[in-house]
């Protein structure tokens, strides 16, 4: 296992809480965390823009990238998603089994 997390924002807590629903009952992420209440400062079609968003922090493996960016493609409010991956490193041996085990799983009906 290569295990990672994803980082998105969207709009709103219901889009939020449907990706990370869609992401861990089909065994994308073992776990997503939906942070609220963050302020994206950022250029978009050459206007200056400054959001309410909400971030996911999807922790999941770096195999499930391409499956995870299909589900952006069919389910992301955005044009253009935000879809970043960064490496861990290290962590709890105990953690990284449990998201190993939950990943690994069939995929629930």
């Amino acid at each position: 296992m290569n295990p990672v997390i994803f980082f998105t924002t969207v709009e709103n807590k219901r889009k939020a809480q449907s990706i990370g629903n869609h992401l861990v009952k089909n065994r994308l992420a073992a776990c997503v965390n939906i942070i609220s209440n963050i302020e994206s400062i950022y250029h978009w079609k050459d206007q200056f823009q400054q959001d309410t968003e909400f971030l996911l922090m999807i922790k999941s493996d770096a195999s499930k990238k391409e499956n995870i960016q299909k589900i952006f493609d069919n389910y992301h409010p955005y044009d253009l998603p935000e879809l970043i991956m960064v490496t861990i490193d290290d962590g709890s041996i105990e953690y990284l089994e449990w998201m190993k085990q939950n990943l690994s799983k069939e995929m629930d009906e």
